[in-house]
């Protein structure tokens, strides 16, 4: 008896899983990024100089309110905006 009501929790649980993850990905089209975080849209190495490599990256960050653009352990991330 309590097999059957873990399997009813079990099988209850996957299926709001799988819902969320549809109604997720109807609401994040191609392209977009969920609040608060960042992605790396270009990374570029120059090592026309020996012994040195200089490392330029660009972000496109989606933060939410009061948060803005910064970098967490040398990644890009929203952070807050008050200190």
């Amino acid at each position: 008896m309590q097999l059957l009501k873990a399997l009813w929790a079990l099988a209850g649980a996957a299926i709001c899983c799988f819902l969320i993850f549809v109604i997720h990905s109807q609401f994040l089209k191609e392209g977009q990024l969920a609040a608060g975080t960042c992605e790396i849209v270009t990374l570029d190495r120059d090592s026309s100089q020996p012994r040195r490599t200089i490392a330029r990256q660009t972000a496109r960050c989606a933060c939410k309110k009061g948060q803005i653009a910064g970098t967490t352990r040398a990644r890009p991330a929203c952070v807050d905006g008050k200190k």
